[in-house]
């Protein structure tokens, strides 16, 4: 259904917000920013209108403009009210019952990938109770999307077009993972898609093997990912489809319990 364009809205008051919102949440589709003319093109928003909304915002530093390119992209503003709300909803809190679990079910160490941009963070770790331990990541480690399970689980859950995006603006980075290019990663992220989940070799790690599924909101948008790693030795196509249960069952909990803590607006504490 066509929206109807926001500059014929017979509304006050509101109706400035609304526009600015809408510019806004065309914008986080937009990984290398947009002109003007499509912000406001997608929007329906009227050309002048927008272009001062814009203008507004690149001024409060919510948006960075490029002058060059004539893009507006999310600012050190923006950066800052992300990070807080980040921080409101405490991702590796909600997440580390799950992950207990999850490593006590398995025997085998679990990860926490979160989404920052186009990157991937390891936001938090659970260690299972088998010998020999897989520690691929460290907490904090950060990484182009689509290198790692986590990583690439995520990534798998984009759209088609935003994908490309982030691949496009990462691709120089993922070249520097020994054996991984873009091409690669579009090859795995078919797999993924078809499968369900990332099923795959740990980047630079012989002999590690890793099964990850992306946590998802109601909305479909990937903000997070759960991997279990183990030697490649306990990883038989068997247990991959039984640990890629385990996650899916655990990220389906994950992703609801997330949307109705943003529901509520509260930290759950």
């Amino acid at each position: 259904m066509q929206k109807t364009p926001l500059h014929s809205t017979p509304r006050s008051g509101t109706q400035s917000i609304e526009r600015v919102v809408a510019l806004l949440r065309e914008l986080t589709v937009c990984r290398k920013g947009a002109s003007s003319a499509q912000l406001a093109a997608r929007t329906g928003i009227d050309r002048s209108t927008a272009h001062r909304m814009l203008q507004c915002l690149a001024a409060e530093d919510l948006l960075a403009y490029d002058a060059d390119t004539r893009r507006y992209s999310f600012g050190r503003l923006a950066y800052d009210i992300g990070m807080a709300a980040a921080e409101r909803l405490d991702l590796p809190q909600l997440c580390k019952p799950a992950l207990a679990r999850i490593a006590d079910d398995t025997g085998d160490t679990v990860f926490l990938m979160v989404r920052s941009g186009d990157d991937a963070v390891c936001a938090d770790r659970a260690i299972g109770s088998y010998p020999i331990k897989t520690f691929v990541v460290d907490v904090g480690t950060r990484r182009p999307l689509g290198v790692g399970g986590g990583s690439l689980a995520m990534l798998s859950a984009l759209p088609d077009d935003v994908a490309e995006l982030v691949l496009g603006h990462n691709a120089q980075r993922i070249a520097t993972y020994e054996g991984m290019s873009v091409d690669r990663v579009r090859a795995l992220r078919a797999k993924a898609r078809k499968a369900g989940y990332v099923a795959m070799d740990v980047v630079a790690v012989p002999g590690a093997r890793t099964v990850s599924v992306a946590i998802l909101t109601a909305a479909g948008r990937p903000v997070a990912a759960l991997s279990v790693t183990a030697i490649a030795l306990r990883m038989t196509p068997a247990r991959e489809k039984e640990l890629a249960k385990i996650l899916q069952r655990e990220a389906s909990e994950l992703g609801k319990l997330l949307d109705q803590r943003v529901a509520r607006g509260d930290r759950g504490d």
